[in-house]
């Protein structure tokens, strides 16, 4: 028996039509917010309640949807998708782990958990590597295979729109220019993207970070690298080659640091953590990994907080350029560096009044990211979500009304 399509049970003009493309509206009103009330859908979707009424009561009985208990000080029942429908997997590559996250359709987070890499795996990722991270995606939480409906690949790199990694940008050694999306759909049963860790951010903060209600700002992911994840009128904006938003190689008045993407002064060489860290070593100051850094943050080494605030400074002058060129009604300052908190937040705001347009400066918003070193791991479980296929989920319902 052949796969059943949409275009095997409704013919063109069928009368059917019409419900069926009000249920897609239905169903990507709640991938697009996770589970939310029958009042909220109409709302978003801009159809009569009793439409929606009727709708919910039709994907329920299919076991498309499921009534679930509002959130805490709500009314009335959330709808959600039901469980059986699948699950969407994320995965952040980094350079000493991966992150691995499942996620309902409806963006509840079933579980997450940490895969290390051998060190020698960063100087040789290869087709081999990814097959057993995908292996070990699929494995994760016992599900099989065919429940996991779409997955997104996070990198620290620069990712264009074909799939290809950039040649020059990339934080981990063996990903410049091969095709990660290529080699993981050549071993997994479900469609997969990949995604910069810095969009990935955004998508994160967008659904569930201190931007849930912005659909206008950017997000810095300030960690080995530094990118941003550009979200205008509600939408990730990639640009031309799918590569907005490389703030980390924007130069530096002043700096002359060698970047490996061929030009010199970039942000990157002065405010990443790699760069701290390599500046902080010089100095005879013993920190070798993040969990060192963090701790000497912590303890208000002079030395460190004086390093800190220069990348603060560094940051905000790139910053206060973006927020010229954009206007956006906030800035999110995400990733490792987001631990030096409020002090390195406020040094990234003098700057910002300092350089950029007073009108400007004071439309932006300037906060800290709520989930830490996690946005991209939950951008990449939200983009994964954003990729369902309606009409296989609806499949289940028309085959059933069709025999």
């Amino acid at each position: 028996m052949g796969f059943v399509t949409m275009e095997n049970l409704l013919g063109p003009g069928s009368p059917s039509s019409l419900r069926v493309a009000n249920q897609k509206r239905v169903l990507s009103a709640i991938i697009d917010a996770g589970g939310i009330s029958q009042a909220e859908i109409s709302r978003r979707t801009g159809l009569a309640p009793a439409t929606v009424s009727n709708i919910v009561r039709e994907l329920t009985e299919a076991e498309i949807l499921r009534l679930a208990e509002a959130a805490s000080g709500r009314r009335g029942n959330t709808i959600a998708f039901a469980p059986e429908i699948g699950y969407a997997m994320g995965v952040s590559l980094e350079r000493e782990q991966v992150r691995v996250g499942i996620v309902t359709l409806d963006h509840d987070i079933v579980d997450t958990q940490v895969i290390p890499l051998p060190p020698e795996a960063n100087a040789t990722i290869n087709k081999e590597m990814s097959v057993a991270l995908f292996d070990s995606m699929m494995a994760a939480k016992g599900l099989e295979n065919a429940q996991i409906v779409a997955g997104c690949i996070v990198v620290a790199d620069a990712v264009r729109s074909d799939g290809r990694m950039s040649n020059y940008t990339s934080m981990i050694p063996g990903l410049n220019g091969i095709n990660l999306e290529d080699i993981a759909q050549e071993v997994s049963p479900f469609p997969i993207l990949t995604e910069n860790d810095a969009n990935a951010g955004a998508l994160a903060e967008h659904m569930w970070g201190v931007a849930k209600d912005v659909d206008d700002f950017v997000y810095v992911e300030a960690s080995s690298g530094i990118g941003a994840g550009i979200m205008a009128g509600g939408k990730i904006l990639y640009g031309t080659g799918g590569i907005s938003g490389e703030i980390g190689h924007f130069p530096i008045p002043s700096h002359h640091e060698l970047c490996k993407c061929g030009g010199s002064g970039c942000l990157e060489m002065i405010a990443s953590v790699s760069a701290i860290m390599a500046s902080l070593r010089s100095l005879e100051i013993p920190v070798h990994t993040l969990r060192d850094l963090y701790r000497l943050i912590e303890e208000g080494d002079v030395r460190v907080t004086r390093r800190i605030q220069e990348a603060g400074r560094a940051i905000g002058y790139v910053l206060a350029q973006v927020c010229n060129i954009l206007n956006p009604k906030m800035i999110v300052i995400g990733g490792e560096l987001s631990f030096a908190g409020e002090s390195f937040l406020n040094q990234i705001r003098e700057t910002i009044n300092q350089f950029a347009l007073p009108d400007c400066a004071a439309d932006t918003t300037l906060r800290l990211s709520a989930l830490g070193s996690s946005a991209p791991l939950r951008g990449a479980m939200a983009k994964a979500v954003s990729m369902v296929d309606l009409d296989v989920i609806l499949q289940r319902f028309l085959a059933d009304e069709s025999n």
